[in-house]
């Protein structure tokens, strides 16, 4: 599926390297299956390239996420913050808290692989208590300016009354 060339904003700088990028699956289709009438060839055959396509996908997206973090400077490394529990520190220092339309406040989600996602269940388990409460104190600071942020940002809207 060819979905255009690249993403333009004319209100924007460009941004680096705005092109599409290819996604393909093979798609086989065995012919003795379609002479037996074979209806489960459907969900045989597409499933495949359903599976490969979303693979696809993943690796694209967190490419491109990745990067634009890099570009950035929205990095935080573990080895470099001294522990696994200073590293999650440092990257709620980094990041701003969204909100919803219904007003609530998003908050970070961390995506891994699944050796890498029983590790870091293990990390936050052994999370130092004072580095626990920092944490704590500063996502209820982060939560408090994503809320003055949606307001000042509502503000700015005329609203009947």
């Amino acid at each position: 599926m060819n979905h255009g060339q690249a993403w333009v904003h004319s209100a924007r700088d460009p941004e680096p390297n705005t092109s599409m990028h290819r996604m393909s699956a093979e798609w086989s289709v065995p012919y003795a299956k379609i002479v037996e009438n074979d209806l489960g060839l459907i969900a045989s055959t597409l499933v495949p390239v359903k599976d490969e396509l979303d693979r696809q996908f993943a690796s694209n997206i967190y490419s491109v996420v990745g990067a634009a973090a890099d570009r950035v400077g929205n990095v935080v490394e573990a080895k470099k913050a001294g522990s696994f529990a200073e590293s999650m520190l440092e990257m709620l220092e980094k990041i701003e808290l969204g909100v919803d339309r219904e007003g609530n406040v998003s908050m970070p989600q961390i995506h891994a692989g699944p050796d890498a996602y029983e590790k870091i269940v293990k990390e936050i388990d052994n999370v130092p208590q004072d580095i626990s409460d920092r944490i704590e104190k500063l996502k209820e600071k982060k939560i408090q300016e994503a809320l003055e942020r949606e307001e000042k940002r509502k503000n700015k809207f005329k609203r009947d009354t």
